[in-house]
């Protein structure tokens, strides 16, 4: 019984540790090229910037146990999309060379660790499949997709760029009140990120004009019975925060 406990366990932190080891791809890449620190997750483990000040925090937010980190541009140079282009590289390259590693070193290693190894290069593996293959995980873009939104010459990268303007603006002011408003609808043009867009939108109005506009909030509401549950929440918890 103690040993299979003790495998469960095993299990689960090498689970976490691929997990963690993919986002820190991403987190490392960014701040190597000059993006700050906004925010690490995985598992139960959170860090985050908040005013300013790095933050360790016990993450209790389910959609997040998968891993999610974020780093953003100081500032709106043309280079950023170059930079997060390889950000976004960074996350499926990095849980590929960890599944060589681990796979190399199970076949060189004795039979008591050869299990959690091939365990561990398996898994790994796996999330480089489940970030390049698919085009979607849920309701957003796996890394792949992201990345050939941004480098084709469509009207996605344009969509793509002005997210990150978005949120470049937001990461510094902590606030929409400065983003400009053709970003916004730029975003919500396109079906797949609407409803964030839309999200976004009512933010940006509420900062700006007190309230929400009427127009937006109608659209906003035929939308989120369609939206997952998880996403829906996360979103109407922001929204409501500004009206109280």
């Amino acid at each position: 019984m103690e040993t299979k406990i003790i495998e469960f366990i095993g299990v689960i932190f090498i689970v976490l540790f691929v997990l963690g080891t993919h986002e820190l791809g991403h987190l490392i890449t960014g701040l190597i090229q000059g993006f700050r620190f906004e925010l690490f997750v995985v598992g139960p483990l959170g860090i985050k910037r908040e005013s300013n000040k790095i933050k360790v925090y016990f993450n209790k937010n389910i959609t997040y146990y998968g891993g999610v980190a974020a780093s953003l541009p100081l500032d709106d140079s043309p280079e950023n999309i170059k930079k997060f282009a390889n950000l976004i590289l960074a996350g499926p390259l990095t849980s590929l060379i960890l599944a060589i590693v681990f796979l190399s070193f199970a076949h060189f290693s004795d039979s008591s660790i050869e299990k959690l190894l091939v365990l561990a290069g398996a898994s790994s593996f796996g999330i480089f499949l489940a970030t390049t293959i698919p085009s979607k995980t849920g309701y957003f873009f796996t890394d792949r997709k992201r990345y050939q939104r941004l480098m084709s010459n469509s009207k996605e990268r344009k969509v793509e760029i002005a997210l990150l303007r978005i949120i470049g603006v937001y990461s510094r002011d902590n606030s929409y009140k400065n983003v400009n408003i053709d970003d916004i609808n730029l975003v919500i043009q396109d079906s797949h990120y609407e409803y964030f867009g839309l999200s976004m939108k009512l933010t940006y109005e509420h900062e700006t004009q007190g309230k929400f506009n009427i127009k937006t909030k109608l659209v906003f509401d035929k939308l989120t019975p369609k939206m997952p549950k998880s996403l829906v929440k996360i979103v109407l918890k922001e929204l409501d925060k500004l009206e109280n």
